[in-house]
C-alpha cells in the first residue's frame, strides 16, 4: 500500500525555487565586495536585482507574479538594510537603484497582462471546480453545481 504519493512536480518547483534564491542571495552578497573595477554603483545594483527577478519569472512560472515582486521587493530591502548590522550607514541610492531593477524587471508582465485585461482576453471567472455557482434546478427542487 502506497501511502505517500509524491509527484516530481511540487519536487522540482521546490528545487527551482531553492535555487533562484541561494543565485539571489549569492548576487546579493557579492554586492558587498569593494573593487576598483566596478562601474556606477547604481546600475551594478539595478542590474543585480533585474536579473534576480527575471530569473525568478522564468524559473518559477506558478508562482502568482505578484508574490514573485513581493519576495523581491523584501530581499531589496534586506539587502539594504543589512549594511547596518556592520555598522554602516542605509545608502537611499542603493535601495532605490534596486527597487529600479525589481520594476525594470515586473513593469512589463503588469503592462502585457494590462493590454490583456483590455483587449478582453480573460479566464471565465470560475475555472475551478469547488468555485463553480449552484444553480436552481426547478425539477428536483434542489440546488446543483453548474
Amino acid at each position: 500500500m502506497l501511502v505517500f504519493s509524491i509527484s516530481p512536480f511540487p519536487i522540482l518547483r521546490f528545487g527551482a525555487a531553492a535555487a533562484v534564491l541561494a543565485v539571489a542571495i549569492g548576487l546579493v552578497l557579492m554586492l558587498g565586495l569593494r573593487g576598483e573595477n566596478l562601474p556606477n554603483v547604481a546600475t551594478v545594483h539595478a542590474l543585480t536585482f533585474y536579473g534576480i527577478t527575471a530569473g525568478a519569472y522564468l524559473a518559477l512560472p506558478f508562482i502568482r507574479r505578484g508574490d514573485i515582486a513581493m519576495v523581491a521587493m523584501w530581499l531589496v530591502l534586506a539587502a539594504g538594510v543589512a549594511p547596518c548590522v556592520a555598522g554602516q550607514e542605509l545608502s537611499a541610492v542603493r535601495m532605490f537603484s534596486d527597487m529600479a531593477g525589481v520594476l525594470m524587471a515586473t513593469a512589463p508582465i503588469y503592462i502585457a497582462r494590462h493590454r490583456q485585461v483590455v483587449q478582453g482576453d480573460t479566464r471565465p471567472a470560475h475555472r475551478r471546480e469547488g468555485e463553480r455557482p449552484s444553480v436552481a434546478d426547478p425539477a428536483e427542487g434542489h440546488a446543483t453545481p453548474a
